[in-house]
């Protein structure tokens, strides 16, 4: 019983811990590995925080001013990057804009800046539709 006690024990602590070893090796490998856009608008979006983080938002337009800011500095950091608005994107956004503004009752420019708004922090894979940000480089060549 004394000999189970100490070797035993002390096989079982060292095959736990190379069986957590290996468990924590492999979930790094099944990750899905981060595309460039991804890592940019990450990058970009944090920015934007901090350039907006102590704007005061007590009145209405203060918050609507924030907002704008954030994405201003978003889109300017996007461009710095060599990201660019799709102009596929545009083409596919305004007749969602279209149908936006008369359904809600709002003008279609509104429409268009809230769906735009919407669409430019999304950094993966579109689920419908184009992807608002493409490479600089591809939009020179169309």
């Amino acid at each position: 019983m004394k000999n189970v006690v100490r070797y035993g024990l002390p096989l079982l602590v060292v095959i736990a811990i190379g069986a957590y070893w290996y468990d924590i090796n492999s979930e790094s490998e099944v990750s899905p590995t981060r595309t460039l856009l991804d890592h940019m608008g990450d990058e970009c979006e944090l920015i934007a925080e901090k350039a907006a983080l102590k704007l005061p938002e007590a009145l209405p337009f203060q918050k609507m001013e924030k907002i704008a800011r954030k994405l201003r500095v978003l889109e300017t950091c996007m461009n710095d990057r060599g990201f660019v608005e799709n102009p596929a994107w545009v083409k596919y956004a305004q007749p969602i804009a279209q149908k936006v503004a008369a359904q809600s009752k709002i003008s279609e420019n509104e429409a268009y800046e809230t769906f735009r708004r919407q669409k430019m922090i999304e950094f993966s894979s579109a689920k419908e539709g184009p992807m608002y940000w493409i490479p600089a480089k591809s939009q020179a060549n169309n």
